[in-house]
């Protein structure tokens, strides 16, 4: 078996993704070591496996210090300044981490750039893995951050999906002008070509900067995407990129509830598992803020059916800025949130695809308010096209309409169906170990290659 390394970002939904993905390689057999940031540790610990923590990026302190240098020091020593940028970056610790562990193959989260080019200096074979929906230009797919669904209204439409892209792609090139006058030459896309320099790295041959990925994405480099196909717009995807299936991890170490929320959680899980009430979960994930008029309206709707019962989860804010609540709306900090899926009849979410995936893992209906933020939005389309749920407008909704959409979901049966089916091709991607397959293809074709 193979000696592999995974470097992972530190947020929660890759972090997950990835730790679930080294498990699943460790129990084929491999030897896996898992790198991150150090608050990372004990969700890859959780899963007996190996942890080595990232050295900390000093770049934004970096930047801070050079602020204060004026204009004409700054444009004068602008590759003096870099060589100090990179440094500052926290990398010098990673060849060393890759001779240690000697891996024949490096996973690596396709966000991590300056990770990547400094890999790409060790001869090693690099694998990347894709947290998102698609993120390639491809015929049929509008760029991922658009509410747009291929053949309805005119950003639908052949023209508006091209010009959609273009649009993104003058935004992206604006942001990069405006990054590198604003810093001086030390913006993280001219320090990602001192990096590829340094490395040896072909930076204009093997990177794309037309996709949607910022700033870049890879044009050769072999893609796990850790999610379903079948959640996609129909498309053909670049043939160097794989579909893996959603990589749900089971046991997250999770703290405990406090005694008196998990008594008050339970109570909820028995009323309706005995049929007495519906459960409506609603999580809006680290990231985002519902802002307190759309809750009270989420409030309101809810409060007017006495069968329903909400739990909203505050992402870690504190419940009691809330104020006074119905009766049969319940506020956490936080909850575990593969937990209450399983006893849920519709999630209302914001569209990040981690809590996507898991609600169709578990078989519920979704309405969404998109929190427009990364890929929210084209997850929304998604599930608008496939019929897993419904979305909302989060500034126009009022309590009737919101009741309305949750009263659709709840009724409907085909809605619980369509999302059970895709639960079943999501869930066939694991029992048929694409993902393990996928990286023992991968080890077979490096071996024998410089």
């Amino acid at each position: 078996m193979a000696r592999l390394l995974c470097l992972s970002s530190e947020l929660s939904g890759p972090l997950f993704s990835t730790t679930e993905l080294a498990r699943r390689l460790a129990c084929a057999g491999h030897r896996l070591t898992v790198a991150s940031a150090p608050e990372a540790r004990r969700v890859v610990a959780a899963q007996g496996l190996d942890f080595v923590p990232l050295a900390a990026s000093h770049i934004r302190d970096f930047l801070f210090r050079d602020r204060r240098k004026n204009v004409f020091q700054r444009w004068g020593q602008v590759a003096a300044r870099r060589r100090r940028a990179v440094e500052s970056l926290g990398l010098d610790d990673l060849p060393e981490l890759i001779r240690a562990t000697d891996p024949d193959l490096l996973l690596i989260d396709g966000e991590k750039h300056e990770h990547i080019l400094r890999a790409a200096a060790s001869g090693r074979p690099i694998a990347l893995l894709n947290s998102f929906a698609s993120i390639w230009r491809c015929p049929g797919l509008p760029p991922t951050h658009r509410l747009a669904r291929p053949g309805v209204g005119w950003k639908g439409s052949r023209l508006g999906m091209w010009l959609l892209w273009q649009e993104l792609r003058l935004r992206k090139l604006r942001t990069a002008c405006r990054h590198f006058l604003d810093r001086a030459g030390c913006d993280r896309l001219s320090l990602l070509r001192h990096l590829a320099a340094e490395s040896g790295f072909d930076y204009r041959r093997e990177t794309d900067f037309g996709q949607w990925l910022m700033p870049f994405t890879y044009r050769r480099i072999p893609v796990l995407s850790l999610h379903a196909r079948e959640f996609e717009f129909p498309h053909e995807p670049p043939p160097h990129v794989t579909y893996v299936g959603p990589l749900r991890l089971e046991n997250r170490a999770d703290p405990e509830l406090p005694t008196g929320e998990r008594e008050k959680l339970t109570a909820l899980f028995r009323r309706r598992d005995h049929g007495e009430r519906k459960l409506i979960f609603a999580g809006f994930g680290s990231f985002f803020t519902a802002d307190r008029g759309f809750l009270r309206r989420l409030f309101a709707a809810v409060a007017e059916r006495e069968g329903w019962e909400l739990v909203l989860s505050l992402g870690g804010q504190d419940p009691g800025a809330l104020g006074p609540l119905p009766s049969n709306v319940s506020t956490f900090r936080w909850l575990p949130q593969l937990e209450v899926l399983e006893h849920t009849d519709v999630a209302v979410i914001h569209g990040g695809i981690n809590t996507v995936d898991e609600c169709v893992l578990a078989g519920v209906p979704m309405l969404v308010y998109c929190g427009f933020e990364t890929d929210m939005a084209g997850n929304t389309s998604r599930i608008v096209f496939h019929g897993l749920g419904l979305a909302g407008h989060r500034g126009r909704d009022q309590p009737d309409t919101i009741r309305s959409h949750i009263d659709r979901l709840l009724q409907d049966p085909a809605y619980g169906e369509r999302v059970r089916r895709m639960g079943g091709r999501f869930a066939a991607n694991r029992e048929e170990q694409v993902a393990e397959r996928t990286v023992q293809r991968l080890l077979a074709s490096f071996r024998g290659q410089p």
